[in-house]
């Protein structure tokens, strides 16, 4: 569970996994990933969204939103095992995977789930200005 909350940038999806994961978690198939992110979910440290991209089936996307840290540092403190706050942070102000494809980033910013500025190379300034920590 631990590396979809250490994804760098606000979203993880099972494709940011397999690219950027640890290479024993790189093998991750959807069903782990899903479960992984309804006990997330459960722990409120994000929410799993589905987005469907097109008209085919197939392109149905599962994404985990994480939440940003300031309204998840309770949680984190209850479920240490997991990650730190500070790595938290730090990974969630990174810019989003860039295999998160540009229709999918889309429609996450359109959505209004995630900002547009997780997209943006270099990472975000942390902190960012007038946000507690």
């Amino acid at each position: 569970m631990s590396v979809i909350l250490l994804t760098k940038g606000p979203v993880c999806t099972v494709a940011a996994i397999h690219q950027n994961g640890p290479v024993v978690v790189r093998k991750i198939v959807k069903s782990q990933f899903l479960r992984a992110a309804t006990l997330l979910d459960a722990a409120s440290l994000g929410f799993l969204v589905q987005v469907t991209l097109g008209f085919k089936k197939n392109s149905v996307h599962d994404v985990f939103i994480k939440k940003e840290p300031s309204e998840v540092k309770e949680a984190l403190e209850e479920n240490k095992d997991l990650c730190s706050f500070e790595e938290y942070t730090a990974r969630f102000y990174m810019p989003a995977p860039a295999i998160i494809r540009p229709a999918l980033r889309d429609e996450l910013i359109h959505r209004q789930l995630v900002k547009e500025e997780h997209f943006a190379n270099p990472p975000l300034k942390w902190p960012p200005s007038g946000g507690p920590i």
